[in-house]
Order: C-alpha cells, then sequence, then structure tokens
C-alpha cells in the first residue's frame, strides 16, 4: 500500500515530529508546526487514496475487442495480424483517479508485432483509457485473455495498489486458409479401365470416360448423339458418360497428451492441426468430401465426411479446438505446482491473498498429533495408565513420592499430593511439552513458509469453487487432492507447470500406447463404410510406438487391401538431426572432438533415427506412405506429396 518513498517518508517526518514537539514547541515553534503539518497531510493523502481506490476498485469496467481485416471478429485467422483494442473507464458517478498504469496480460505463445499494451494516465467517467496493439496468431490453437492489470497511485507516488481486473476471454485461432496455389484439381489424364477388384460406378454423370450407349431419349442433348452408332444401327443412339467420382479423404488427428507437449502454438499438435486443416481446405476444394476423427488415448470424434460450408466450418473450429488442448499432466512434484500456481495467484487474484481475507492463524502449526507423523508417542501415556490401574504402578507413584517428600506432619500433604499428581501425569505433560514444541518448529525455516502459501492457495481454490472450510484442510494436508485440484487450475489459465518427461524406471511417460488401439478402430470403422476407393491421412506421433504397431499395420493392411490409401504424416522434433547416410556420418565424426555429451546426444539421436526407420519400414510393408514434417515444411510440400498421392483416383 506505502511505497518506498511513502515509508521514508513517514519515516523521516515522523521522527522530526517526535523530536521537535517536545523540545522544540517553544525554542522553535516553526519546526515543529511544519513537521506536524507535513504529517497531517501524509495521512489525509492516505485517507483520500484509500477512498478513490476502495470507491473506484468496484466500479471500473473493461471492454475488449479484436479486429481483422478492420471488423470485428468472434474468431481469428493464424498467420494475420489482428488488432487488440482495451477501453478501461469508470461507471457514472465513481471518484476520478488522477494516475493510473494499465497494462493488458497477453496470452501466451503470441507476439506484439506493434503498439503497446501498456499506458500511464487518469481515467474518469468521461475520459476513458484505450490501449490498442497488434498481436500475430503463429498457429491455430486458443488465444486466452486473462484481464487487465492496474497499478492505482497518487501524484505524490507514496501510495500504490494493485488490482486485476479479471476478464476471461477466449478466442479460437482457426487454421490459415490454403492458397490457390495448393487447391489444383486432379483430373483424369487418361480413360483406363478400372484395375481387378475395383467396381466401375453404376450411373452415369458428366464425367469425360464413356460409360455406356442406349436409345435416344426426346429431350436428349444433341452434343450426346454417338453419330457412327447411330448410322450403323439406324437408330438415334446416345452416350452416357461416367459420373465424375469424388475422393472421400479422411484425416485421423492425433490428440493424445505427447502431442500436446510444448509452448502454446509451437506444439506437434498445432502443427499437425494446421497441415490437416490445409489438406481438408485443398481436398474440399476440389469438391472431394472431408471427414475428420480426432483420437487420444481415452476415445475417438469422429465427424463425418461432408462438403458443405458449414462443414468446412465446422472443421476449421474443431482443428482450432483440438491444438488449444492443455496435457494433462497427471501426478506432479506439489512443491512445483504449489511454486506455479502461487505465482499465478498473486498475478490474477490479488484481492483473494490480502491478509484481511486470507491470513495465517496462529494455530495453524499446532494440529492434533494423530494428524501428524510423531501420533506414535501417545502410545506412551497408553502403557503407562495401563501400568498404573491394572500393574500396581499407582503404589508404586505412591511409594515414589513418599520416598522424596517424607510426611511427618498434615501440612506435608500440600506438597505430597501435588507431586504425586505430577508423577502421574507426567507422561501427558512430556507429550503436551513435544506438541508445543512441534508446533513452534513450524514458526521456522522453509516448511513455515511454504506451510503458508499452501494455506492461502487452499483458501484461493475453496473461494474459486464455493467449497466448505473442510476443504482448506484437506488441501493442506493431502497432497494427491492438492496435485489435481493445482493442475486444474493452471490448465484453466493455459499455464504449464514443468513436466517429468520420464518416470522413474527412465521410461517415456506420454508413449500413448493406448491410442494406437483407438486409431486402429477408427480406421476400421472408416473402412467399414467406406463406399469407393478412400484417401486415410493419419496425422500421430507413433516413432516412439516401434515395438507396438500390431494394431495399427493390421488396420493398414485391411485398407489398403480394399484398395485404399494411406498417407502417415509423422513429425519430425526440432532438435533433431535428419536421416544421414553412414558415409556422411563417418566422415563428420572423424572431424568432431568426442566428448561425453557428443557421445549421449549421438546415441540419442541414432536411437530416434532407428524407431523411425523401423516405423516407416513396418508401415510401407503394410502399404501405407510415409512423410515426416516439422514446423520449416511449407504446407504446399505436403500438399504436393498428398497430391500426387490422389492422382491414384485415375484408377477406379
Amino acid at each position: 500500500m506505502i511505497t518506498a518513498r511513502g515509508f521514508w517518508f513517514l519515516l523521516g517526518v515522523g521522527a522530526v515530529a517526535f523530536w521537535a514537539v517536545p523540545a522544540l514547541s517553544h525554542q522553535a515553534p516553526a519546526t515543529a508546526i511544519l513537521a506536524l503539518s507535513l504529517l497531517l497531510w501524509f495521512l489525509f493523502e492516505w485517507g483520500l487514496f484509500l477512498a478513490r481506490a476502495n470507491a473506484a476498485a468496484g466500479r471500473i469496467s473493461v471492454e475488449r475487442h479484436i479486429l481483422q481485416g478492420g471488423r470485428e471478429q468472434p474468431n481469428l485467422w493464424a498467420k494475420l495480424d489482428g488488432v487488440v483494442r482495451v477501453t478501461i473507464a469508470l461507471k457514472p458517478g465513481a471518484w476520478r483517479l488522477p494516475f493510473v498504469a494499465v497494462a493488458d496480460k497477453l496470452p501466451a505463445g503470441q507476439l506484439v508485432m506493434s503498439g503497446s499494451r501498456r499506458a500511464v494516465g487518469g481515467i474518469s467517467a468521461d475520459k476513458p483509457m484505450t490501449l490498442e496493439y497488434t498481436v500475430h496468431p503463429v498457429a491455430p490453437g486458443v488465444l486466452r485473455f486473462e484481464g487487465v492489470e492496474l497499478r492505482i497511485a497518487d501524484l505524490c507516488g507514496l501510495f500504490y495498489r494493485r488490482i486485476f481486473l479479471r476478464l476471461p476471454t477466449e478466442y479460437l485461432v482457426l487454421p490459415m486458409l490454403a492458397d490457390d496455389e495448393t487447391s489444383r484439381r486432379a483430373v483424369k489424364r487418361q480413360n483406363a479401365l478400372p484395375p481387378p477388384g475395383i467396381h466401375r460406378l453404376r450411373r452415369a454423370g458428366g464425367g469425360t470416360e464413356l460409360h455406356d450407349l442406349r436409345e435416344y431419349i426426346p429431350g436428349d442433348p444433341p452434343k450426346m448423339i454417338a453419330w457412327k452408332a447411330s448410322a450403323r444401327r439406324e437408330v438415334l443412339i446416345t452416350k452416357e458418360y461416367e459420373n465424375d467420382v469424388p475422393v472421400r479423404c479422411v484425416l485421423f488427428l492425433d490428440a493424445s497428451n505427447g502431442m500436446r507437449l510444448g509452448d502454446p502454438g509451437n506444439t506437434n499438435l498445432a502443427r499437425a492441426a494446421g497441415i490437416g486443416a490445409a489438406v481438408a481446405q485443398a481436398a474440399a476444394a476440389t469438391r472431394d468430401i472431408v471427414g475428420l476423427t480426432v483420437f487420444d488415448e481415452k476415445a475417438a470424434a469422429v465427424t463425418k465426411p461432408a462438403r458443405t460450408r458449414i462443414h468446412g466450418m465446422q472443421m476449421l473450429r474443431t482443428f482450432a479446438e483440438t491444438a488449444g488442448r492443455q496435457p494433462e499432466v497427471g501426478s506432479t512434484d506439489p512443491a512445483a505446482l504449489q511454486t506455479y500456481a502461487y505465482s499465478l495467484a498473486v498475478e490474477q487474484y490479488p484481492e483473494l491473498l490480502e491478509k484481511r481475507v486470507n491470513s495465517r492463524p496462529f494455530g495453524l502449526f499446532w494440529l492434533p498429533l494423530m494428524d501428524s507423523r510423531a501420533r506414535w508417542l501417545l502410545l506412551l501415556p497408553a502403557l503407562w495408565y495401563l501400568f498404573v490401574f491394572f500393574g500396581g504402578g499407582f503404589n508404586w507413584v505412591v511409594e515414589i513420592t513418599r520416598n522424596i517428600v517424607r510426611p511427618r506432619h498434615p501440612s506435608d500433604l500440600l506438597v505430597f499430593i501435588p507431586l504425586g499428581l505430577a508423577i502421574l501425569f507426567l507422561p501427558i505433560a512430556m507429550t503436551a511439552w513435544f506438541w508445543l514444541l512441534f508446533g513452534v518448529r513450524g514458526f521456522f525455516g522453509k516448511r513455515a513458509k511454504d506451510l503458508a502459501v499452501r494455506k492461502q492457495l487452499a483458501a484461493v481454490f475453496a473461494g474459486l469453487d464455493s467449497d466448505t472450510p473442510a476443504a482448506v484442510e484437506r488441501y493442506i494436508h493431502d497432497d494427491d487432492f492438492f496435485v489435481a485440484r493445482a493442475n486444474r487450475f493452471l490448465a484453466a489459465h493455459h499455464t504449464l507447470p514443468p513436466i517429468a518427461l520420464y518416470d522413474a524406471a527412465g521410461k517415456y511417460r506420454f508413449r500413448g500406447e493406448a491410442k494406437l488401439a483407438v486409431l486402429a478402430n477408427a480406421l476400421v470403422r472408416s473402412v467399414g463404410v467406406a463406399r469407393d476407393n478412400e484417401l486415410y491421412v493419419v496425422l500421430a506421433d507413433v516413432v516412439e510406438l516401434a515395438a507396438d504397431l500390431d494394431p495399427l499395420l493390421r488396420a493398414v493392411r485391411a485398407a489398403c487391401g480394399r484398395h485404399h490409401q494411406v498417407l502417415v504424416l509423422l513429425p519430425w522434433p526440432d532438435d533433431m538431426p535428419p536421416p544421414r547416410d553412414r558415409r556422411a556420418e563417418r566422415q563428420d565424426g572423424k572431424r568432431r572432438k568426442v566428448s561425453i555429451g557428443r557421445l549421449i546426444e549421438d546415441a540419442l539421436v541414432a536411437d530416434y533415427h532407428r524407431k523411425f526407420d523401423t516405423v516407416r519400414t513396418a508401415l510401407v510393408r503394410a502399404g501405407a506412405s510415409v512423410i515426416r514434417f516439422n514446423q520449416d515444411d511449407p504446407v504446399a510440400l505436403v500438399l504436393q506429396r498428398l497430391e500426387q498421392l490422389r492422382g491414384g483416383r485415375i484408377r477406379r
């Protein structure tokens, strides 16, 4: 509340007033009057600042608008600049704030291109403050704006108050629209008979391949008359052509936890969603039917194939919502979660951490012994009293007390009885003394700070959930319960704690073996309802599952056995070098210096390359085509390779 300048000013003026008023009231009254005047002025300014801040705290309104293309948009598009306009104003009747520093909290993973998200000035009911800056969404996903931070201060810089106006707003960042150059139609280049096993379409249409000849029906267009056949039969004959069969393209997007890892906008899931959206738009531009299946370790969400405009927009929304998913961290160190959650609470919930509403009670550390690890000490009094009441211990206590006091006069009973009771209740007194020391120990060291922070976070969680005080105690003492709630708290605000990629046994935690069965079932289900030769595009990370590919390989063989095409796009890590031939690796190894770190890095790279080669070989043998992609690969390259595969439609 008081700044450093205000503290030193109050300390100096108070010292002068304390010294000058008694000593100089008669000799130098001007000094005493000046010191008292400054002290009264400081107190008046303090009261005025508190009145203004408290009156304006609940009367500040915030409005946020995002513009793209010169008009407000409910959603944004990736790779396009968006103008964020934030207006902070006071409601009518509120006091004017002479000095306010405003800062808009920027979403994670975005880049400020121009303008400033900070401003300084005064705010009144008729003079609002406006912030305007530009953000550049780097990938599809979800933009979450938490709110605006206000730092209210007086013009002298003696007092301040920090307020965070929460205005949580989420905007979908839709994938970038594919340009016309990547949307070329694949037409039939030659009239070839269908290969064995592929049926001919049984209805006529506006294609280019001759389907059948029939007698002329009045109303048929003259250009469809086969004049040579009509001359031979001396009857008008009409030509019918095969229908232009669209390709049904089904996308399978991997949304498992392993794909969600990374910085916002720089995850494998965001890249796969961008490429999948471009592939879907390119297929829709050629009047093909596009479907989408989003799967993870638990289930698959299916969007049936269609080619309407509403279906296309719904698919873009699905891609954006999927790209914005946060990984499910699971069990994590409570201390690390506590640090991140407390930092977030201090930044966005300062009013819930104020001492007047969220303080540490004095008796926080004096817990019942049954709730602590020292509960075994209660066995000592229990054993003692069993001995006293059932083992002759009472007589033993009386005998010891008599040997100490040696009563010879009735007045000695005033000492004999209290001493006997003291010996009788000595175990209880020792246990109570230990309990007292156990509680005092909590006020010192790191444990005191950690427990105070845990209590404040527990109160914040209970306040947000409108929970009972019993939940506060459970958050403090139950680590699993606290970890689950802290993970939900951080995920709701798009903040990720440090994630352990490997468990205690050194195994990768986000392999996701279960997603292969879900993917295989979804692929087999699509093959079962297919009507014609279809194209299946799988965007999944299965490199770490090289030894568990059997369900996926069986599904790929089933699809290729029905004359479908399967294209598997595998994400490639940014820090992983591409595969090279062994001769280049040996020549490069001769020039490099050998070190322990280099050997470990080479071993990890070689292991990943080996797994990738195993996966690629297994999928190619099953009949699929494999392409790797990363953030440097343009979408046009993937679409070009995809178009080459889609050229197989000429052989239906």
